[in-house]
């Protein structure tokens, strides 16, 4: 018997997966076959979003998904994995953006504690 019965995810492997992530031993050949089914929708479904980002819809490409994931709130749990591409440029002035942010907060908080100390005595 063919493991493809629909498309092109084998169901042996995310039948592996799934016995992987959680601590049912037995998983009905029903439910791994749900799953197949239900992955390959929501593959097909980011995919088609992408494609409508791209300029010719008939090249999809990683950007294309990332701004889909981070554009949209039901993709938010894929954020980790795919971010947006950024520049080496653009991740330093991140980096200084950050580091300008933190000495900010270091002062604030140093003229908060003096003024603090000094309306106690």
């Amino acid at each position: 018997m063919s493991s493809k019965p629909w498309g092109a995810l084998p169901i042996v492997r995310i039948n592996t997966i799934m016995k992987s992530s959680s601590e049912a031993e037995n998983i009905s050949r029903e439910s791994s076959l749900m799953m197949t089914k239900a992955a390959e929708l929501f593959i097909k479904m980011l995919a088609q979003e992408g494609y409508k980002l791209s300029a010719t819809g008939k090249k999809l490409d990683y950007k294309h998904l990332s701004e889909v994931v981070n554009r949209d709130e039901k993709y938010e749990f894929l954020q980790d994995i795919m971010p947006k591409k950024i520049t080496y440029a653009e991740y330093k002035k991140m980096q200084e953006g950050q580091l300008n942010g933190a000495e900010n907060h270091q002062e604030i908080s140093s003229d908060e504690e003096s003024s603090s100390n000094s309306n106690s005595e």
